[in-house]
């Protein structure tokens, strides 16, 4: 069996077809627009008894991540959280948020799909794909989490329906 070898348009574009979707949700998934569909501000705030988190406050997190590693991808050095804390800030309106968390995400998704944008090097001398594909889990694992949460909520199916295990 010959290897491909990782060149852009090889394994690199079938790495960003495959992470690039997670950061929508991915195929053993829902989407991040379903998971989200249908709340309202007030929704979006609740937190379920005995969860610790609202969906609003998950969103803030993950949007938080998005921003900052976008920051970091544009060269600027953003300071870390000195605890995990730092990276659960608060919601704001619902609206902006979604908006921002939507933008962000699809930039993040259009440079995973960048074949020669994740086989360059990180501020830490690592492939930008392995640090997207870190990002990519994290998001996933949020959106877990939303589910969950709107199923404690009983708001789960969204509107237009969904997976109800």
């Amino acid at each position: 069996m010959v290897k491909e070898p990782l060149t852009v348009g090889g394994p690199l574009s079938a790495f960003g077809a495959a992470v690039g979707n997670l950061f929508r949700g991915g195929p053993a998934n829902v989407s991040w627009e379903r998971a989200l569909e249908g709340l309202s501000a007030a929704e979006a705030v609740r937190v379920p008894e005995p969860l610790p988190h609202s969906v609003a406050q998950v969103v803030a997190h993950v949007q938080f991540w998005q921003a900052y590693l976008l920051e970091v991808i544009a060269g600027k050095n953003p300071p870390a959280p000195e605890h995990a804390a730092g990276g659960w800030p608060e919601p704001g309106d619902w609206e902006t948020l979604q908006t921002a968390f939507f933008r962000d995400l699809e930039a993040l998704r259009a440079l995973t799909r960048d074949a020669a944008f994740t086989a360059t090097l990180d501020r830490k001398d690592r492939p930008w794909a392995a640090g997207l594909t870190n990002f990519a889990g994290h998001s996933v694992y949020h959106l877990g989490q939303v589910v969950c949460i709107r199923q404690a909520l009983g708001l789960w199916p969204p509107p237009s329906g969904g997976d109800t295990w």
